[in-house]
C-alpha cells in the first residue's frame, strides 16, 4: 500500500496519546521554519474524545514510533479549554518536538492541584516565555504576535521567535492553509521534501516515502473502528517520484477484483487510459524506454497479489492478438487446466521489464489468459489455484474484506490497494519501512481492511486512503442485537439518537436517576458524563448555535434552561434557572431552516423566547397565556405562512403568528389528550379524552370525528399517515391490526430512507411492534423489549437501527436488516 497511510496515522496518534477565522496574520508565521508536518485542529476537545475510544489507534500507541510520539506530546495533556489550534512536528538531531500555536488563551487544568510543579518566567528578545514543569516534564509558552505558541523546547521556541518576522517562512504551506476544509476534525499537510530528517526519526533510513511525492494534504474522518484520510498530492518529475509515473493519465474502472482469488492477502491494481503515457513518463525518471515496451500498448490495468507467499500478476488489455502472440513463441512448454492452456516461459524473457518500478523485478515463469487479461504467476501451482477460482466464482469481490470498503471507494483510480492484515505488513515492508510493517504487524488489527486509492487529476492526484473494520455481510430480513450497554445507576429518560457532527453518524443520549447525562457512541461506549440539577423534560434538540456544522444538545430539566456543546461543556449564556421549576419540555423554531433560532420555554402561564444569542426576543407579544400552557409549545408552516401552536390547561387552542399575534381565532374549548398536535392533510390535528378526533384547517373550519376512543389512547400522525392506538387495536390509515391484550404505548411513525414505521410497544407484556405504512408487520417482530424506541439510520448506511431502555439499567441498540 504505496501511500504514507500509516505515516498520517502516526500524526493522528498524538491526540489519542494525548488524550478560523483566517485573517492576515496566519498562524503559519509563527510555525518552526523546518516543520515538514502540520495538523490544523478544528476541533481540539472534540478530536481528545472522538480518539480516546479510537480502536485503531489506541492499538497502535504501544509501538515504535507510536510510542515515542506518546511520550513527547504529553504535556499538551495539561491544557484545558482549547479549541483549535495548529499542531507542527520537528526534529533536531536527537529528539523529537512540537510546536502547537493557538488563538485560544494557554491554560493549565487545576494548576494548583497539581503536586509536583513548578513555574518560571525567562526572557528572549524582549518576549516573556514561561517554562512549566510538570513530574519532571518541561515544556515552554509565549505570546508571539496574536497567537499563543507552546513548546516542548525553549531552544525551538526562541529559534520561533527570532525568525518571527522573516519573509515566506512557510509559504509552501499557505496554500494549504488557505483553502482547509475546516468542517473536518483535523487537516493535515506533509511537505515530503522537507521531511526526511523526520522521518528518518521515526521510522528507519531506509524508508521509501520520500521517493513517492513532494507533498500531500490531507482531512481526516474518525469512526470508532474507521480511519479515513482524503486529499490531493503533488509530485516532482525531476525528482523521479513514484507519483510522477501517473503524469498526464487518466484512471480507469478498476476490475482485477473480479479475477483475483477470494483469498489473496492484497491486491494492488495500476490503471491508464493509455499506456504509452506511462512508458513516456518513466523515460522522464531516467528509465529508458524498450522495444518490447510496444507489445504492452493494450494494456489498461495492471494487477498484482500474493496467495501462500506466490506472486501473482494481471494484464488486462483491450486487444490481445500482438501479446499472445509473442508470449507463445516464448513458451517452452504448455499444458491445458480445466479449459485454459498454461504456458511456461523461457527463463531470460523480458516481456515484463517495462512494468519496473511497479511491480519490482520478480520472475513469472507461467502464464495463461483468461477472456482479455493475462494473468502470470511465480509457480504452477499458484495458477491452478487463480484459474480454479475464477471458474468457482470463488474471487475477491465478493469477500467480505472487499464489500466492507467498497462503497467508499470510487469506481476509478490510477492506482488502488486492498489488504488484509497479514497483506499490509508485506506491502508497508515493500513501500514505507521495515519499522512500520513491524509495528503494525504487532498491533491487534486482523480484523480491519487497509485500503489506499489515487487518482490522476491535471497535475494533482487524488488520495484516499482507509482503515477499517471488516463487517460481514449481514444475513437479510432478520432483526438483530447491535449492542447493549449497562450504567451503575437506573435510567429515568428514554435513550435518544442524536447526530454526531464529526461523522454523519448516530449516538445516543440518556439520563439516569441520579440526573446524569450520558453520551454513548454507535458501538455501545459511554464517550462521557454530564451531571445535571434535574431530569430532562421531553426531547433534546439539536441546534447549530454558530452555523458551523458543528452541533449542540438544547433542553430544559425541571428548572433550566440548558445548551450543551458536542463534548457536553455548557454553553454560554445558555444556561438559564427558573425559579418554582415545572418547565415544559423546550421547543426550538427554525422559521426558514437558516439556523436563525428561536428557543421557546414555558413556565405556567410564562413563555419565554430566546434568539440564537441567547436574549429574549423582544419583538414576540405572547409572553404570558391566558392559563397554564400544557406541554411545549409547536411550529408548523404551511404555504408561506408560519403558525406557532399553543395547547391551554383552560381547553384553549392557541394558534399565533411569528410575533405572537392571533393567526387563527379558535373560538371552542377541548378536552385536550396528552397526544401532541400534528400537521395531518395539512390541518391542525389531535384528540380529545372523549375519543375525539378534530382537524382545524388554516382558515378556522373545525371538523371532529368521533372515533370512540378510550381516554389513553395513543396517536400520531405525518402529513399523510394518521397512527392510533386503541386498548389493543393499532389503526394505521384505514387499516385496523388487532394486538394480543396488554397495555400498550402511543404509537411512533420514523421517516427513514422513504420507508414509514410504525412502532408500538406493549409495555405490560414487554413486546416491540413495527409496521409499515400498510400495516403490515415488518418481519421478526415483536422482539422483547419495555420501553418506547427511537429510531435512525445509525451508521449512514440505508438500514435502521432502533434503541430502547430494556432493563431499568440498560439500553438496547438493534438493527432491522
Amino acid at each position: 500500500m504505496r501511500p504514507l497511510l500509516v505515516y498520517v496515522v502516526i500524526a493522528l496518534l498524538c491526540f489519542s496519546c494525548t488524550s478560523k477565522k483566517k485573517n492576515e496574520n496566519s498562524p503559519l508565521e509563527v510555525i518552526p521554519k523546518n516543520a515538514s508536518l502540520i495538523l490544523q485542529i478544528n476541533d481540539f476537545e472534540s478530536v481528545k474524545n472522538e480518539l480516546s475510544t479510537h480502536e485503531i489507534l489506541n492499538n497502535l500507541a504501544s509501538e515504535k514510533p507510536f510510542s515515542e510520539i506518546k511520550a513527547s506530546l504529553k504535556s499538551l495533556n495539561q491544557f484545558s479549554n482549547i479549541k483549535q489550534g495548529l499542531l507542527a512536528l520537528t526534529v533536531d538531531s536527537v529528539n523529537l518536538d512540537y510546536t502547537f500555536i493557538t488563538n485560544d488563551s494557554l491554560s493549565i487544568d487545576k494548576w494548583n492541584q497539581l503536586p509536583n510543579k513548578s513555574k518560571e518566567n525567562l526572557t528572549y528578545n524582549n518576549y516573556t516565555i514561561t517554562a512549566y514543569t510538570i513530574d519532571e516534564s518541561t515544556f515552554y509558552t509565549t505570546h508571539l504576535k496574536e497567537y499563543w505558541v507552546l513548546c516542548s523546547s525553549q531552544q525551538l521556541l526562541q529559534e520561533n521567535i527570532s525568525s518571527i518576522d522573516t519573509p515566506n517562512k512557510n509559504s509552501s504551506f499557505k496554500q494549504f492553509y488557505d483553502v482547509a476544509n475546516n468542517e473536518k476534525m483535523i487537516n493535515i499537510w506533509l511537505d515530503i521534501d522537507k521531511g526526511n530528517s523526520l522521518l528518518n526519526h521515526l521510522l528507519d533510513k531506509d524508508h521509501k516515502i520520500s521517493d513517492f511525492a513532494s507533498w500531500i494534504t490531507l482531512d481526516a474522518t474518525l469512526h470508532g473502528t474507521e480511519l479515513i484520510l482524503s486529499g490531493i498530492a503533488q509530485a516532482n518529475t525531476k525528482n523521479q517520484q513514484y507519483l510522477s509515473l501517473f503524469e498526464n493519465t487518466k484512471p480507469i474502472e478498476n476490475k482485477i477484483w473480479r479475477l483475483a482469488p477470494s483469498n489473496s492477502n492484497h491486491i494492488t491494481s495500476f490503471g491508464f487510459d493509455e499506456f504509452k503515457k506511462y512508458i513516456h513518463n518513466k523515460d522522464l525518471n531516467n528509465t529508458p524506454s524498450q522495444t518490447i515496451d510496444s507489445l504492452l500498448n493494450t494494456v489498461v490495468e495492471i494487477g498484482f497479489t500474493e496467495i501462500e507467499n506466490e506472486k501473482v500478476l494481471f494484464l488486462r488489455t483491450y486487444g490481445t492478438a500482438t501479446l499472445l502472440d509473442f508470449l507463445n513463441n516464448e513458451k517452452v512448454d504448455s499444458e491445458e487446466f480445466n479449459g485454459n492452456d498454461i504456458w511456461q516461459l523461457k527463463a531470460d524473457n523480458t516481456i515484463l521489464e517495462p512494468l519496473q518500478p511497479l511491480v519490482g523485478e520478480t520472475e513469472f515463469p507461467y502464464a495463461t489468459i483468461t477472456e482479455n487479461t493475462f494473468i502470470f504467476s511465480t509457480s504452477k501451482n499458484s495458477l491452478t489455484t487463480v484459474i480454479s477460482k475464477i471458474k468457482n466464482g470463488d474471487t475477491f469481490d465478493k469477500t467480505s474484506l472487499f464489500k466492507t470498503i467498497e462503497t467508499n471507494l470510487t469506481q476509478t483510480s490510477s492506482v488502488l490497494s486492498v489488504s488484509n492484515f497479514n497483506g499490509v505488513s508485506s506491502l508497508l515492508n515493500e513501500s514505507v519501512s521495515n519499522t512500520l510493517a513491524n509495528s503494525v504487524s504487532k498491533s491487534n488489527l486482523k480484523d480491519y481492511v487497509f485500503a489506499s486509492q489515487i487518482i490522476a487529476d491535471d497535475g494533482f492526484y487524488h488520495t484516499n486512503y482507509l482503515i477499517k473494520k471488516v463487517t460481514e455481510e449481514e444475513v437479510q430480513n432478520t432483526v438483530s442485537q447491535a449492542f447493549e450497554t449497562q450504567f451503575n445507576t437506573d435510567l429515568t429518560t428514554l435513550p435518544q439518537f442524536i447526530t454526531n457532527h464529526n461523522n454523519g453518524r448516530k449516538e445516543i443520549v440518556v439520563q439516569d436517576q441520579e440526573n446524569t447525562l450520558y453520551l454513548i457512541s454507535n458501538t455501545g461506549k459511554i464517550l462521557w458524563k454530564k451531571q445535571l440539577n434535574g431530569t430532562i423534560q421531553g426531547k433534546i434538540h439539536q441546534v447549530d448555535l454558530f452555523k458551523n456544522g458543528k452541533l449542540q444538545l438544547a433542553f430544559t430539566t425541571n428548572n433550566e434552561f440548558i445548551i450543551l456543546d458536542r463534548n457536553g461543556k455548557e454553553v454560554k449564556p445558555f444556561t438559564y434557572n427558573y425559579t418554582g421549576g415545572n418547565l415544559n419540555p423546550l421547543s426550538v423554531f427554525d422559521y426558514e431552516g437558516n439556523k436563525n433560532y428561536r428557543f421557546v420555554v414555558t413556565q405556567g402561564k410564562k413563555v419565554d423566547m430566546y434568539n440564537s444569542k441567547g436574549d429574549i426576543v423582544k419583538g414576540f407579544t405572547y409572553d404570558t397565556a391566558e392559563a397554564n400552557i400544557i406541554d411545549s409549545p409547536q411550529h408548523f408552516r404551511i404555504g408561506r405562512k408560519d403558525y406557532l401552536v399553543f395547547k391551554l390547561e383552560n381547553g384553549k387552542l392557541k394558534i399565533l403568528n411569528r410575533i405572537g399575534k392571533t393567526r387563527i381565532n379558535v373560538k371552542d374549548t377541548f378536552s385536550f389528550s396528552d397526544n401532541a398536535i400534528r400537521l395531518y392533510q395539512n390541518k391542525f390535528s389531535f384528540t380529545t379524552i372523549d375519543g375525539i378526533l378534530y382537524q382545524i384547517d388554516s382558515q378556522g373550519k373545525i371538523s371532529s370525528s368521533n372515533l370512540n376512543l378510550a381516554k389513553e389512547h395513543g396517536m400520531d400522525a405525518t402529513s399523510r399517515t394518521l397512527a392510533i392506538m386503541n386498548d389493543n387495536i393499532l389503526q394505521i390509515r384505514d387499516k385496523k391490526i388487532e394486538l394480543e391484550l396488554g397495555v400498550y404505548s402511543k404509537p411512533t411513525i420514523f421517516y427513514l430512507n422513504d420507508k414509514i414505521y410504525v412502532a408500538v410497544t406493549d409495555i405490560q407484556n414487554q413486546k416491540i411492534y413495527v409496521y409499515d405504512s400498510q400495516a403490515e408487520p415488518i418481519p421478526n417482530f415483536p422482539v422483547f423489549g419495555s420501553s418506547v424506541i427511537d429510531m435512525a439510520d445509525m451508521n449512514r448506511n440505508k438500514k435502521p437501527e432502533f434503541v430502547f431502555k430494556d432493563q431499568e439499567n440498560s439500553i438496547n441498540v438493534y438493527k432491522i436488516r
